[in-house]
């Protein structure tokens, strides 16, 4: 299974988010050896690390669980990439969050693994239980990472 953040941060996060993508890096190759399942091939995590401001709340909210059968991708000057079982939803920070996030690198990633494990309460939805995804093996893996 492919494993990968993408993240839309504000200046003063800056620092912290790459020492999270740097976890999240190593997190994905360990990921990428194990098998759970033909269920889901591709998981992603959007990361919201922005102030809420008053009035601009909706620029930036948490999108929901969704779960593409095939997903196509191009990047500029490439050939379309078909990707298939694709499983994607946001984890947004709040503001107290974020302030704790930008103290140290050890705490950006630890607030992120918190919040990432809470996260995955989404696959016990109903339409995720139908598909071929050991949740289980998945999260005692990432707790022992």
């Amino acid at each position: 299974m492919e494993f990968g953040i993408g993240m839309e941060i504000e200046k003063e996060a800056i620092e912290r988010c790459s020492d999270v993508q740097a976890f999240v890096d190593r997190l994905a190759e360990f990921i990428r050896t194990r098998d759970y399942g033909s269920g889901i091939e591709h998981f992603t995590i959007g990361m919201v690390v922005i102030r809420s401001k008053p009035g601009y709340e909706n620029w930036f909210k948490q999108r929901g669980p969704r779960f593409r059968k095939i997903q196509k991708l191009q990047m500029p000057g490439q050939a379309i990439v078909e990707l298939h079982n694709c499983y994607s939803y946001d984890i947004k920070l709040s503001n107290k969050d974020i302030d704790k996030f930008i103290v140290s690198g050890e705490s950006a990633i630890r607030l992120f693994c918190q919040r990432f494990l809470s996260s995955l309460s989404n696959f016990e939805s109903p339409s995720m239980k139908k598909r071929d995804f050991d949740l289980g093996a998945f999260r005692e893996d990432v707790q022992s990472f």
